[in-house]
């Protein structure tokens, strides 16, 4: 059914005049609706609804051949997808619509999130004077038609590399963008002083966390980076600052890497040992190839060990 102002009351934000059925690019925005931001404590687009979304997104691609998904991601309270249509009788509308609807519709069966079965032959009535359930989307959508391959390319990377820009609160005062199962893992910290002579071999490890700050852990950085291991870091100057140097993208990207934002990001000598101090109280174990004697790593080892 086409937009009815008389019967809506809302202001279309389509384009007037554009040819929704053609074919072409699209890149489209759905926004959680607020009350299931505030009921989800933030985050209603993780875990279960993450899963059936993808779900979702499998099915609606083989109902309606006329239309293809790129790159799309959910992030906490919104979801962004590359759509590819081709000329045909289903519009842009018609597919966001379908695909929104039968989230909310798979999300209300399966009580969500718990586990979805088939649907009953009676459903039950819900009681009387019952509440209806909050909006799960806004009853809208974004979207830019994509003009050029250089458009696409870039709104790609960008979709690509969202939930990276996106900082994370990972309890305990700790934000950070990337992989957060990697702070439960097993960890080994790595701490060099410097001007260390060459290490040898790298120990074996589950997760490699440090800084990388000294010249020889930045050494031992690019060698876990070109050798794809999984890589925690404490920068002292800061989550936007490392996320995106050298090698750095690639290892979000595969979900091999969490940057962890320090408090004081000022980068100085007190920066510095506060990050030695996290790694050493975080770490399961320590990997420390050379210790300067009376500097402030060999303190703070010390210091650990008495406790």
């Amino acid at each position: 059914m086409s937009y009815d102002p008389a019967r809506h009351h809302r202001k279309s934000i389509r384009l007037k005049g554009h040819d929704y059925a053609g074919g072409g690019v699209y890149f489209v925005t759905i926004c959680a609706h607020r009350e299931m931001v505030a009921a989800a404590g933030g985050k209603p687009f993780t875990g279960d609804l993450a899963k059936l979304i993808e779900e979702r997104l499998r099915i609606t691609e083989e109902k309606c051949p006329q239309m293809r998904w790129g790159e799309w991601v959910t992030m906490p309270d919104h979801f962004h997808a590359l759509i590819y249509m081709q000329k045909g009788p289903l519009r842009l509308g018609d597919v966001v619509g379908g695909f929104k609807a039968a989230v909310s519709r798979e999300w209300s069966r399966g009580g969500g999130g718990r586990p979805r079965g088939p649907a009953p032959t009676h459903p039950p009535h819900p009681p009387p004077h019952a509440p209806p359930p909050p909006p799960r989307w806004h009853r809208n959508y974004y979207e830019s038609i994509v003009r050029s391959e250089e458009a696409e390319a870039r709104i790609a990377e960008y979709i690509r590399m969202n939930p990276w820009r996106c900082a994370q609160e990972l309890g305990d005062g700790l934000r950070g963008i990337g992989n957060p199962a990697l702070w439960n893992r097993e960890k080994l910290g790595v701490l060099c002083s410097r001007n260390a002579p060459k290490i040898g071999r790298l120990p074996a490890a589950d997760v490699y966390f440090g800084g990388w700050h000294s010249p020889k852990e930045k050494e031992i950085l690019n060698w876990l980076q070109k050798n794809k291991r999984r890589i925690i870091a404490c920068p002292a100057w800061g989550i936007e600052k490392h996320a995106f140097a050298p090698g750095v993208r690639d290892a979000l990207e595969e979900n091999r890497m969490l940057i962890l934002e320090m408090r004081d990001v000022s980068g100085n000598l007190a920066a510095a040992e506060a990050r030695n101090h996290f790694v050493i109280e975080h770490a399961d174990a320590l990997f420390t190839p050379h210790v300067s004697r009376g500097g402030m790593l060999e303190r703070l080892i010390a210091a650990s060990q008495d406790q």
